[in-house]
C-alpha cells in the first residue's frame, strides 16, 4: 500500500520503491535457497546463504529508514495511510 501511494503522490517510480521491490525479490529468493539447503541438509550452504540474507536485510533496512521513510514523511500524510489500511 505504501509504495503505490508514494509513487502516485511523487511521480517517482524508478527510485527507492523500485530498489525496495528488487531487494524484496532478492530476499524471497534467498529464503527459498535457504529452505532448499535445509531440506537437503546442506549446513554450510544454509549458513552461507543466511549470512548473505542478513547483510541484504541490514542494508535494506538502512535504506528504508534513511531514504524511503523520510521521503514518505515529506510527501504522505501518515493518518491518511493508516485510515486506508484500516479500510482494507
Amino acid at each position: 500500500m505504501l509504495f503505490p501511494e508514494f509513487e502516485g503522490r511523487t511521480g517517482i517510480f524508478m527510485g527507492p520503491t523500485q530498489v525496495m521491490r528488487m531487494e524484496h525479490a532478492q530476499a524471497r529468493e534467498l529464503i527459498e535457497r535457504m529452505e532448499r539447503a535445509l531440506e537437503e541438509k546442506k549446513e554450510k550452504e544454509f549458513f552461507a546463504i543466511g549470512d548473505t540474507f542478513m547483510i541484504l536485510i541490514q542494508q535494506h533496512n538502512l535504506k528504508e529508514e534513511q531514504i524511503l521513510y523520510p521521503m514518505c514523511d515529506q510527501h504522505l500524510d501518515p493518518s491518511e495511510i493508516v485510515q486506508k489500511m484500516e479500510n482494507l
